[in-house]
């Protein structure tokens, strides 16, 4: 199957549609100056700081790329002239059923394969890049969706949505697919991905992403974070709220979500945010780049101020920060995990931060660990990129471990080699790196690695990449991620989870998916060319009613990506 020329003629086309001769349509106008905005201050930031982006972010810039070029040529794409099928398009929608199965390599499929367009002018879309929420027995898992942004983008007068989710009433065992994220109904809205979900019962469920752009009540757009809410287990959701909203000299990135489980209508946003007013108190006349968060004490639907995690000037240190994580213990605790970039030194470092009086003020941050990029700057093998962001997580037992604080990330230091084919540079094969707080995160132990790599590996080295982390009700801890094990070349992935039932002292490892995959990318016009995703999360029963792990995942069929899942049982 070749995805690369069908679906990036097909969503180019249909932008051109849009956009072409259409000046009359104040819409497109509108939402073309909005993304152009957004767009023209990303490319302000110094290369260093522009790598940090998430997929989300890099998601506008590619858009607006396609809006001001609709016949751009992108990767060997080629020259876009055929329209598509667009009553077709509009057709594709969610049969509201629940999707055959099992999925490949013995998983069970969360995205519907059957919304894959298929016809001569798309083969398929992307669905990536996930995070679930588990309440009794209900599980939704949220995705990247650029079938979800062809829907809703044939239509001039209709907001779009890059983001879709599916829901499970029998824990996790079948989904359905909703086949769009509800955008709303203001034209100008934006839902452009980086989703995560959190619950607080069977019923509710919530949903953050990254609000492209918006535009409030008085008619002023903004750049934030999208919060739509389900109260019916994710079968429907209403229109998304905006948590975070700011005007157009800040660019809002990676954003998450948590929820406080003493608490239930309390709920907390984690966001980084590139601020380009040149007049704050932090940085006058500089780039600000923040992690700060937002909370709720009404279930959603109003949100305070932001207040500062961390923040860097960029010109004046060359710091920054980036991949925030937030988490809530059975005290109501914040924390809040990320990556800090120093300017002066090789390593970059993982940071936690604490806020004891519910997101109003955090202390210090404290270091973590130091954490070494991986692959090639960023890239692994294949041309795709990834990233060291922390997943954080408490346990909630009631065992003598509770209270515990986790935190995983992937980490190259142990297995540095000098890159090839060109030998120029060097590669650092990443290791999946767990490491643990027992004092409130005043201090941590040193990293573990939760699958080293055996004696015996026959290859230079192969590569863990996106963990997820949860800890279920017994106290156990569970770590998914990519994993090249099965092959010498680091070329094919399959998914990985390791358990500990001790606490972090030992693992045990299982294969959760066989599919074997190589990672195609550079497949959609509206996803960055080097992307497969910066994250897919694990989650445990919130309500603590069930052991174990859930969690969804990417896996590549002949070059088409959609979301399966996983189930990790830790209890007989």
């Amino acid at each position: 199957m070749n995805t690369k020329p069908s679906l990036v003629a097909a969503v180019s086309a249909v932008l051109v549609l849009l956009f072409a001769g259409s000046a009359t349509a104040q819409t497109a106008a509108n939402k073309k100056a909005v993304l152009n905005k957004t767009r023209d201050l990303i490319n302000k930031l110094p290369p260093q700081q522009q790598r940090l982006l998430s997929s989300g972010a890099r998601r506008i810039l590619q858009v607006a790329q396609v809006l001001n070029d609709p016949h751009s040529k992108l990767g060997d794409a080629g020259t876009i002239t055929t329209p598509p099928k667009v009553a077709g398009l509009a057709a594709a929608i969610a049969p509201l059923a629940p999707i055959p199965g099992p999925g490949p390599g013995g998983t069970t499929r969360v995205s519907d394969p059957r919304l894959d367009f298929v016809d001569s002018v798309m083969t398929s879309f992307t669905q990536s890049e996930t995070s679930s929420a588990w309440c009794g027995n209900t599980v939704v898992a949220g995705y990247n969706d650029s079938g979800a942004f062809a829907r809703t983008a044939v239509s001039i007068d209709a907001p779009w949505s890059f983001s879709s989710a599916s829901y499970s009433s029998d824990g996790g065992r079948t989904f359905v697919d909703i086949g769009v994220m509800n955008p709303g109904t203001n034209p100008i809205n934006f839902i452009a991905g980086d989703p995560v979900l959190a619950c607080t019962s069977p019923t509710q469920f919530y949903y953050a992403s990254i609000f492209a752009s918006g535009q409030d009540s008085s008619g002023n757009y903004f750049n934030g974070v999208a919060l739509n809410i389900s109260s019916d287990a994710g079968h429907t959701w209403s229109d998304p709220v905006a948590a975070v909203a700011k005007d157009f000299s800040h660019a809002i990135d990676k954003p998450w979500l948590a929820a406080d489980p003493t608490n239930a209508k309390r709920l907390y946003v984690s966001y980084t945010d590139f601020d380009f007013s040149f007049i704050s108190v932090q940085c006058p006349n500089d780039i600000r780049i923040a992690i700060e968060l937002v909370s709720s004490g009404d279930g959603g639907t109003t949100w305070g101020a932001p207040v500062v995690v961390h923040d860097e000037c960029v010109f004046a240190t060359g710091n920054s920060v980036q991949g925030s994580n937030p988490v809530v213990t059975p005290d109501g605790t914040v924390y809040v995990g990320y990556e800090f970039y120093p300017a002066a030194v090789p390593n970059n470092e993982i940071h936690l931060a604490k806020s004891t009086d519910h997101g109003q003020t955090f202390a210090a941050p404290v270091k973590v660990s130091d954490v070494l990029p991986n692959g090639n700057f960023g890239l692994l093998q294949g041309g795709f990129r990834t990233n060291e962001f922390p997943q954080v997580a408490i346990d909630r037992s009631r065992g003598s471990s509770r209270g515990t604080i986790y935190v995983a990330w992937s980490d190259g230091i142990d297995n540095l080699v000098q890159d090839q084919p060109f030998l120029v540079g060097t590669y650092a094969y990443p290791d999946v790196m767990v490491a643990k707080s027992v004092d409130g995160g005043h201090t941590f132990s040193l990293p573990q690695a939760v699958s080293p790599q055996p004696s015996n590996f026959t290859g230079r080295g192969r590569d863990q990449f996106f963990p997820g982390l949860a800890v279920d009700r017994s106290g156990a801890v569970g770590v998914c991620y990519y994993d090249r094990r099965q092959d010498p070349q680091n070329t094919v992935i399959d998914r990985y989870c390791s358990v500990s039932q001790n606490h972090g002292a030992s693992w045990q490892e299982h294969r959760v998916s066989a599919a074997h995959w190589l990672p195609a990318h550079a497949s959609d016009e509206v996803i960055n060319l080097f992307y497969i995703g910066d994250y897919d999360a694990l989650t445990n029963d919130f309500l603590l009613q069930h052991g174990g792990f859930f969690g969804a995942f990417e896996v590549q069929t002949n070059g088409n990506p959609d979301v399966v899942a996983a189930r990790v049982a830790t209890e007989n």
